[in-house]
């Protein structure tokens, strides 16, 4: 299984939709400049009640979370993992591998986990470019305390695909599957950092895992583990969760 798990996660980064993924998230890193120079003025507004310090490096990684890192993760999981199952279903692969020791939930569990695996390679690729390449381009960054509170979100990220997974099998559906996790991520990511300015929705916001990835927002001065550690817990949690449950939903799907 592990062997299984190896093999293609390697073939999984070979994959067009992965190149595509790669391009996509050095676009974001070079455009982050442009965007700081000029953000929207829903931005604007936010960064203005969020950041009365004027801190720079606050200001940018509101906009790099919220304008680049959050809609990364509502759409490049979905791509990642919209062919899990689902796709040797399609094209009459799965007859095959039903001759083999390897149960479908198993069979899930294993693609599944590849493609978490895949979304991390290229999210922790894309903060370490944005590492090296913001100092002396973005005022007042701070490389580790970017890479810190990255860290967390990072956890979002393979939460996100396995969410996506688990959605798309249990649809059943690859187009419709993908349709609706595409929609409830955006859900999510629209509602992720509601609770920082609306502090009165702060605790009911804490139920979005997409709002755990963004936590370490709330002291940037000071992101230390105790406040990176329980989110992370959290989101390991979840993300077992999700696939246990994608390994159960798997089971309807016919050969």
């Amino acid at each position: 299984m592990t062997r299984l798990l190896w093999l293609d996660y390697l073939a999984s980064l070979r994959e067009r939709k992965t190149y595509v993924a790669a391009a996509m998230l050095a676009y974001a890193v070079l455009a982050i400049p442009l965007l700081l120079a000029d953000p929207p003025p829903h931005v604007r507004e936010a960064i203005a009640a969020w950041f009365d310090d004027g801190d720079p490096f606050a200001v940018f990684m509101f906009v790099w979370i919220d304008l680049v890192m959050n809609k990364v993760v509502a759409f490049i999981p979905v791509i990642l993992a919209s062919g899990v199952v689902l796709r040797e279903r399609d094209t009459g692969v799965l007859a095959l591998l039903a001759a083999k020791p390897l149960t479908l939930p198993r069979y899930f569990v294993v693609r599944t986990i590849s493609a978490c695996a895949v979304m991390l390679t290229l999210y922790a690729a894309t903060q370490l470019l944005a590492a090296a390449w913001y100092p002396g381009r973005v005022a007042g960054f701070r490389p580790g305390a970017f890479l810190a509170a990255m860290s967390l979100h990072a956890f979002a990220a393979v939460f996100a695909t396995a969410f996506a997974a688990t959605v798309i099998v249990a649809v059943g559906r690859r187009g419709a599957g993908t349709l609706v996790a595409l929609m409830l991520l955006g859900v999510m990511v629209g509602l992720a950092l509601v609770g920082f300015y609306q502090p009165e929705w702060y605790a009911r916001t804490l139920a979005n895992p997409l709002t755990l990835g963004a936590l370490a927002m709330r002291d940037l001065e000071h992101v230390r583990a105790s406040l990176l550690l329980p989110p992370m817990l959290a989101l390991t949690g979840l993300t077992a969760v999700t696939i246990a449950v994608g390994a159960w939903v798997v089971r309807k799907v016919e050969a």
